[in-house]
């Protein structure tokens, strides 16, 4: 079966991540024409049709995009964070650990 991404919609980093992420279940061949990627997704197991692997193709690849926003848009918050959670280790030295 093969299944269209919109690369506009989905990064490389998403649809990769999806595909990994299926290895165990699916194989997929991508093959990219300028912003279209085209995926053939295959499986040898006789248990698992077409609906369900576009279904859980779809399913991954939503899910792959959605951390995506969320890793950017809680980025500076994460930043802060960090920051916070190690601002008192300018105390620390050598010393300490040895």
């Amino acid at each position: 079966m093969m299944v269209q991404v919109d690369r506009n919609i989905y990064s490389d980093t998403c649809i990769s991540k999806c595909v990994y992420s299926l290895s165990g279940k699916i194989e997929c061949k991508r093959m990219l024409n300028g912003n279209t990627e085209t995926i053939e997704l295959f499986s040898c197991r006789e248990e698992i049709n077409e609906d369900e692997i576009r279904q859980l193709f779809q399913q991954r690849l939503n899910d792959y995009k959605l951390r995506e926003i969320i890793a950017r848009d809680t980025k500076d918050i994460r930043t802060i964070l960090y920051a916070k959670a190690f601002a008192d280790c300018e105390d620390f030295s050598l010393e300490d650990v040895e």
